[in-house]
């Protein structure tokens, strides 16, 4: 479900000590057998010293682990959230006309998931408009989300907030060429370019090129990171398996993949062999934009 170790590091000024005292345990107790005195249950055990065990309660994860003493860390469920904004050009959605931003949010731990959108457009003067603002004026919607159990909590209204100013002028490239498709042959041409400045002995990557390339890779790395929570590890095992036999033969090719993952499902039983849910992984595919897309495909396909 989650990488603990990873959170149990990410938190680390967030630790507490356990009162060894009070619950009459030693330095050394197990941490594999602490349900009684957390009044909680173990979901995940500590493998090795340097593993952390996990409990769980109705509104906590609770993680213990041996860092100079029995440590601690408590993890709110409500606050175990992941927000992200994507351009949508596609699909169905009559409450909004495309194109339009998405802004969805994640919570694993909760179980819950929704998404807000609002319109994208050109005013008179070919400013681009998200909403009714301009795009880079920074002003953000309300963005209500009332159907989340934790629409009212500070720290969600503040990263909420906080996505909306960082991740918005990420995606100002795509939205731009969109509405210019000559963008589209500028920015490949571009990308052409700099990808033989990079083979060349010799050249130099220029600028824009390099701004471009730098935007792609961090777009891709943050949706690699909600990918890799929303997906199972026997799902991505499956997903790479079919991606050994794809050749993309361009940008455009890579949309669609729940279609070769379903052909294969169908044609070799991959769903058996892998243990998955294969009505459950389609519809997580289908579900995916663009842009996911491209990230599960840049971490999952073999090198060229």
């Amino acid at each position: 479900m989650y990488d603990w170790n990873a959170l149990w590091h990410q938190h680390a000024g967030y630790r507490s000590g356990f009162n060894l005292k009070t619950h009459n345990l030693a330095a050394t107790q197990d941490i594999n057998s602490l349900e009684e005195q957390l009044s909680a249950r173990l979901i995940k055990q500590a493998k090795s010293e340097h593993d952390v065990a996990v409990y769980e309660t109705d509104g906590l994860f609770i993680l213990a682990g041996h860092n100079d003493g029995l440590q601690l860390l408590e993890l709110k469920k409500h606050e175990m959230f992941d927000i992200t904004l994507h351009f949508v050009t596609e699909g169905d959605d009559s409450e909004c006309p495309l194109p339009c931003i998405e802004v969805t949010v994640d919570n694993l731990a909760t179980g819950e998931n929704s998404h807000w959108r609002t319109s994208v457009s050109k005013d008179k003067d070919g400013n681009i408009l998200v909403g009714r603002e301009k795009l880079g004026s920074g002003l953000a919607p309300m963005m209500p989300f009332d159907e989340l159990s934790f629409t009212d909590n500070a720290r969600f209204r503040d990263d909420l907030y906080h996505a909306w100013q960082q991740e918005l002028p990420l995606l100002a490239p795509e939205i731009e060429a969109w509405f210019d498709p000559a963008r589209v042959v500028a920015a490949a041409s571009a990308a052409h370019e700099a990808e033989a400045a990079a083979d060349s002995p010799h050249g130099e990557m220029d600028a824009r090129s390099h701004e471009m390339l730098e935007r792609y890779i961090e777009i891709i790395r943050r949706e690699q990171l909600l990918l890799s929570r929303r997906f199972a590890d026997n799902e991505l095992q499956l997903i790479a398996a079919v991606l050994k036999g794809i050749h993309f033969e361009g940008a455009a090719a890579c949309r669609g993949l729940w279609l070769a993952v379903e052909a294969r499902i169908l044609d070799e039983d991959l769903d058996h062999e892998h243990q998955v849910d294969a009505e459950a992984l389609l519809s997580k595919l289908k579900a995916l934009s663009y842009t996911q897309e491209v990230a599960l495909i840049e971490a999952l396909a073999p090198a060229a």
